[in-house]
């Protein structure tokens, strides 16, 4: 499928989202009345692999007081995360919802937003070459080049390498957690930048005082997929070889 056929194909998977989906549909044409919308990540890329999605994670190109004023005069219920993530659960989808002010990356000046190219600026803003699909709800533009190097060389890459973007990102174990089970499910390889990224977090972990296996564990108990397709031993065999092929450090990983 080339680029015209996944927009034209994508309209017609979303319209019938919105069409089962009608609160949300309701919400949508709000926002668009002011601004953008972008979709990010797994719902885009469950539809790239005809997989059925039922949460949508979407970058809303307003500030977030006048975000929330459209939300509260739409009805819809909602939470707010300490993130300042906007969650709302429809009939049929739940949907995680940020402006785009409150993007991580751009929140800290880790990414330059481009005004001219939002959609690229976005998809330079997602963590991982796994997530990093976009695609603009107006103009169905789409940005997928980084989560196709994913597909061809199989291999979970860092974005961006500046110690100070992976340092700030507030989802640690999360993002362990992912990488660990990309590598079962997809048994994909990591590149030397997420190689030390992770080596360099499990043994902050340790550092400070925690037990890695235990901090994940706990993390997990938000992440049901994760729960489902990685066990203790999975973490510690995951951990065990990020360390037996440690070659930046002279660091190595004691299984007590």
């Amino acid at each position: 499928m080339d680029y015209k056929d996944i927009k034209s194909q994508f309209k017609i998977h979303f319209n019938s989202e919105l069409h089962n989906n009608p609160e949300f549909k309701y919400l949508l044409y709000n926002i668009f009345v002011y601004g953008s919308a972008y979709i990010v990540g797994g719902y885009f890329r469950d539809f790239l692999n005809s997989k059925k999605s039922r949460d949508l994670d979407i970058i809303i190109d307003l500030e977030n007081d006048k975000l929330i004023e459209i939300i509260n005069d739409s009805k819809c219920k909602y939470t707010i995360n300490r993130h300042k993530g906007i969650k709302l659960e429809f009939q049929n989808l739940v949907v995680d919802m940020w402006s785009i002010e409150n993007n991580w990356a751009f929140k800290n000046e880790l990414v330059k937003l481009n005004e001219k190219d939002k959609l690229n600026s976005i998809a330079k803003g997602c963590f991982y070459n796994y997530d990093s699909l976009v695609i603009n709800l107006h103009s169905f533009n789409l940005n997928i080049q980084n989560y196709l190097s994913y597909v061809e060389n199989s291999k979970l890459d860092i974005l961006l390498k500046s110690p100070i973007y992976k340092n700030l990102n507030p989802t640690t174990e999360a993002n362990i957690l992912r990488a660990f089970y990309l590598k079962k499910v997809d048994n994909i390889q990591f590149t030397r930048n997420t190689k030390k990224y992770l080596i360099d977090k499990v043994g902050k972990l340790r550092d400070n005082g925690f037990n890695p296996i235990k901090a994940l564990e706990e993390t997990q108990l938000k992440y049901p997929k994760y729960q489902e397709f990685l066990d203790k031993n999975d973490l510690k065999t995951m951990i065990k070889d990020l360390y037996s092929s440690n070659e930046f450090d002279n660091q190595f990983y004691i299984n007590l």
